[in-house]
Protein backbone atom coordinates (compact mmCIF):
# COMPACT_ATOMS: atom_id res chain seq x y z
CA UNK A 1 0.00 0.00 0.00
CA UNK A 2 1.47 3.22 -1.10
CA UNK A 3 -1.36 5.58 -0.49
CA UNK A 4 -4.51 6.39 1.85
CA UNK A 5 -7.71 7.12 -0.37
CA UNK A 6 -6.94 10.09 -2.46
CA UNK A 7 -5.57 12.52 0.49
CA UNK A 8 -2.19 14.18 -1.15
CA UNK A 9 -0.94 14.43 2.29
CA UNK A 10 -1.38 10.55 2.89
CA UNK A 11 1.68 8.94 0.98
CA UNK A 12 3.82 7.27 3.18
CA UNK A 13 7.31 9.66 1.99
CA UNK A 14 4.53 12.30 2.90
CA UNK A 15 4.16 10.78 6.75
CA UNK A 16 7.44 10.26 6.83
CA UNK A 17 8.33 13.52 5.89
CA UNK A 18 6.16 15.01 8.25
CA UNK A 19 6.79 12.99 11.01
CA UNK A 20 10.70 13.84 10.27
CA UNK A 21 9.54 18.31 10.63
CA UNK A 22 7.82 17.46 13.87
CA UNK A 23 10.61 15.41 15.26
CA UNK A 24 13.51 18.36 13.90
CA UNK A 25 15.16 15.31 11.58
CA UNK A 26 16.05 15.31 8.65
CA UNK A 27 15.30 12.20 6.42
CA UNK A 28 18.40 10.89 6.70
CA UNK A 29 18.56 10.93 10.54
CA UNK A 30 15.29 9.41 10.40
CA UNK A 31 14.85 5.89 11.73
CA UNK A 32 13.42 2.71 9.83
CA UNK A 33 9.90 2.40 9.07
CA UNK A 34 9.74 -0.96 12.06
CA UNK A 35 11.56 1.03 14.55
CA UNK A 36 10.08 3.23 17.96
CA UNK A 37 10.18 6.57 17.41
CA UNK A 38 10.83 7.58 20.68
CA UNK A 39 13.91 6.16 20.86
CA UNK A 40 14.84 9.08 18.41
CA UNK A 41 13.58 11.89 20.49
CA UNK A 42 9.84 11.23 19.61
CA UNK A 43 7.88 13.69 22.31
CA UNK A 44 4.02 14.51 22.92
CA UNK A 45 4.37 17.76 20.99
CA UNK A 46 5.26 16.21 17.75
CA UNK A 47 2.73 13.62 17.68
CA UNK A 48 -0.42 16.34 18.39
CA UNK A 49 1.43 18.10 15.68
CA UNK A 50 0.82 15.02 13.38
CA UNK A 51 -2.60 14.18 15.23
CA UNK A 52 -3.62 18.43 14.17
CA UNK A 53 -1.83 18.02 10.61
CA UNK A 54 -3.69 14.88 9.78
CA UNK A 55 -6.78 15.84 10.87
CA UNK A 56 -6.34 19.42 9.07
CA UNK A 57 -6.05 16.74 5.85
CA UNK A 58 -9.53 15.88 7.30
CA UNK A 59 -7.94 11.65 8.45
CA UNK A 60 -9.38 11.58 12.29
CA UNK A 61 -7.01 9.98 14.07
CA UNK A 62 -5.97 10.62 17.94
CA UNK A 63 -3.12 11.05 20.10
CA UNK A 64 -3.75 7.58 22.15
CA UNK A 65 -3.66 5.84 18.66
CA UNK A 66 -0.62 7.36 17.51
CA UNK A 67 1.37 6.50 21.03
CA UNK A 68 0.53 3.29 21.76
CA UNK A 69 2.75 2.05 18.70
CA UNK A 70 4.97 4.85 17.78
CA UNK A 71 6.94 3.48 14.28
CA UNK A 72 6.25 5.00 10.93
CA UNK A 73 4.74 1.24 10.08
CA UNK A 74 1.94 1.44 12.99
CA UNK A 75 1.17 4.65 12.01
CA UNK A 76 0.63 4.77 8.13
CA UNK A 77 -1.84 1.72 8.69
CA UNK A 78 -3.35 3.59 11.20
CA UNK A 79 -3.82 6.73 9.11
CA UNK A 80 -5.02 4.45 6.25
CA UNK A 81 -7.64 2.45 8.11
CA UNK A 82 -8.75 6.18 9.32
CA UNK A 83 -8.23 7.73 6.45
CA UNK A 84 -11.05 4.74 4.18
CA UNK A 85 -13.60 4.41 7.01
CA UNK A 86 -13.70 8.75 6.12
CA UNK A 87 -14.30 7.36 2.72
CA UNK A 88 -17.32 5.31 3.45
Amino acid sequence: MNTASENPLMTKAALRSLIADSMGLTADEMPGDDEDLIDYGLHSIAVMQVVSLCQQSGIEIAFPELIATPTVDAWWRALSAADRAAAC
